[in-house]
Parts: C-alpha cells; structure tokens; sequence
C-alpha cells in the first residue's frame, strides 16, 4: 500500500499542512481499495474517472494500481467542494504520494463537467462514482459514464449498501451490457433468507412475487458496501427496454 495512504489509515487522521481532522467515515477501507485495485488490473485502464474525492484515499487506491500498469495513464477526478469542504487535502495526499502528475482535476460539478467530456471524446476503462448519493444524482452520473466507458471497462460504486445506490445498482445489473464484477458480502445469509430463495426460484411462485422482492441485493451478488459492473458489450437497448427493479 502507498506509505501516504497507510499512514492515514492507521492514523485515522489527515492534514491541509496546518490543521489535523479526524478520518472519520468520508473514506474507502483497505478492502474496498483492494476491489477498486482488482477492478484496475483487470480493466488496464490508460484513462481512468473519479467522482467524487474527498480526502483522497480513494485516488490514492486508484492511482497505486494504475501506476503498477502504465506510467502514462491519466486519471480524471470531478470533486466541487474539494477545497470548500475537503480543505484540499486530497489534492495534497496525491501529490505527497506522487501522483499528481496523473491527475487531470475538474472542481466543478460531475453534471457540467461529463457531458462536456463525452462531447470531447473522452473513453474510458474505468470510474468509480463517489459523489452525491442520491439516486437521480449517480444515475446521471453512470449515464454519461457508461457513454463513454470501453467494452471490457468497469464502474465501481461506493456506499453501494445505501438504499439509493442499491436500487440504483439493480436498475443497472439488468442492462444487457453489465454484469456484476466483483462484490464480497460481510455475511451470509440466514436459513430463513436462503429458503426464501429456494421458494421465489420456483418458477409458478416467482410469477406471483414482485421483482423488487424476487430480486433482493444478495441474489444479484451487489450486497457490499462496494461493488463494481464491467460492461460486456455495446449498449444496444431498444427504444421500448425498461425492466422491473
């Protein structure tokens, strides 16, 4: 792990060079940035997007795996309140580790800045969206990323254990572009959940039961706290496509 990033973790705390705050919860773990850094061996990003960066652990996760790769990837990180909020301190921890030669920053809202990325032909091999939590918010968000995302890319989305982003990531599951890459459940199920699934699975049962209910978050394989869908072909919806979710 980058020396910046482990010693943020370990001491739950982080610095503008004056002021010490609190890590609190405003951060990706080390498991987390193991799956963001599995999402980037397999995708071999040359161009990579951040929404949302805060402290900046994250982009350190980011930016460790793609200089394992390729010394010239570029990494777009979108975060409006960097320094209003975040004191700038994630632009400080990546340019302490190094990597501040990656980075392409954009502190102007993620809705202004992707369109005008996908109307520059801008392709991408991976995202991570982190931003505003609402549903609307990240759908926006993966709308214009997965325009501009590579066949064989992958968009990782954190706090996906939130009630919007979990809808939102069953919503996306059923696009016949995506599948689910990767996600680790801190549990397993009960014996109560796991017969519920043996009798939803019966197919007379399963026509009389609401997909919201057919479909819970553990069935998808998207019940974490990260998770990440890799695009397996071009988006070739038909007009009429919408599913129950």
């Amino acid at each position: 792990m980058n020396p910046v990033a482990q010693r943020i973790l370990d001491t739950r705390s982080v610095s503008d060079g004056q002021t010490v705050y609190p890590l609190g919860h405003y951060h990706m773990d080390a498991g987390e940035g193991a799956l963001l850094q599995a999402a980037i061996q397999q995708a071999q990003p040359k161009v990579s997007l951040e929404v949302g960066m805060a402290y900046g652990l994250s982009t350190l996760f980011i930016c460790e795996a793609l200089a394992s790769l390729r010394s010239d990837a570029t990494h777009i990180v979108i975060d409006p309140f960097q320094h209003q909020d975040w004191h700038g301190i994630g632009l400080r921890n990546a340019r302490e580790a190094g990597y501040e030669r990656m980075l392409k920053f954009y502190e102007e809202r993620s809705e202004f800045v992707l369109p005008r990325l996908l109307a520059e032909g801008v392709r991408l091999d991976f995202a991570l969206i982190d931003g505003w939590h609402t549903f609307d918010q990240a759908l926006v968000e993966f709308y214009y990323i997965s325009r501009m995302l590579r066949v064989g890319g992958i968009v990782a989305f954190d706090d996906a254990d939130w009630p919007s982003l979990s809808r939102l990531l069953r919503y996306i599951v059923e696009y016949p572009s995506y599948e689910v890459f990767k996600s680790k459940p801190k549990w397993k199920p009960s014996m109560l959940g796991r017969m519920r699934r043996r009798v939803v699975a019966i197919p007379q049962v399963a026509k009389l039961v609401h997909p919201t209910v057919r479909q819970r978050a553990w069935d998808l394989g998207i019940f974490d706290t990260c998770v990440a869908v890799r695009k397996i072909s071009e988006d070739n919806r038909p007009i009429t496509w919408f599913p129950d979710f």
